[in-house]
């Protein structure tokens, strides 16, 4: 438990139990990964469990060479228009199953710590806006969770927040809250 003159930290909203990749996982499993709607990225982690960068949704089309967007549309071109040629398709996915997570993974992502106010990861996420999720590690950063736009979006839900609250600690503000809400 926080005490009163602390708020809610990102420890209190992370989500902790994450799946991770490892650099020499294949594109292929982070691209099965991300079927799940519910996931833009994934921390990367060595084999002792440190935070060694981050493959979200945006790299997996802006950075890497075997998904890039301007290669995918020439592909895609060559479909519609009936060019298509079965073994340049093979060789572009191909190429693709060849890629290491290490080949295309943002190496020095953003990270927060678990007691970063719940207040300034918001102002991070405003200022880093193609950033989600972002990890949360220890002073030897070892991954301990990410904590995304969407656990942010809840603080929007009156129940939520007064979970959070109480949780955290926090039973001033909420009763605060009650006598303003009698008035």
């Amino acid at each position: 438990m926080n005490n009163n003159n602390e708020f809610v930290k990102v420890k209190d909203i992370m989500t902790k139990n994450v799946i991770s990749l490892s650099p020499d996982d294949s594109l292929d499993k982070a691209t099965q990964l991300f079927k799940d709607p519910n996931h833009d990225g994934f921390p990367v982690v060595n084999e002792d469990g440190k935070l060694v960068g981050i493959v979200t949704a945006y790299d997996m089309v802006s950075q890497s060479y075997a998904t890039h967007l301007p290669s995918l549309l020439h592909i895609l071109e060559s479909l519609y228009n009936n060019k298509a040629d079965e073994n340049e398709l093979k060789e572009h996915f191909d190429r693709v199953k060849s890629v290491k997570i290490r080949d295309m993974m943002n190496e020095d992502p953003l990270i927060v710590g678990p007691d970063v106010r719940v207040e300034d990861l918001a102002k991070e996420f405003i200022e880093h806006h193609r950033v989600n999720p972002i990890p949360v590690v220890d002073v030897d950063k070892k991954l301990l969770g990410i904590v995304s736009r969407f656990d942010l979006i809840r603080f929007f839900d009156q129940v939520y927040l007064n979970k959070m609250l109480a949780e955290s600690g926090h039973e001033g503000i909420l009763q605060r809250l009650g006598r303003l809400g009698d008035q």
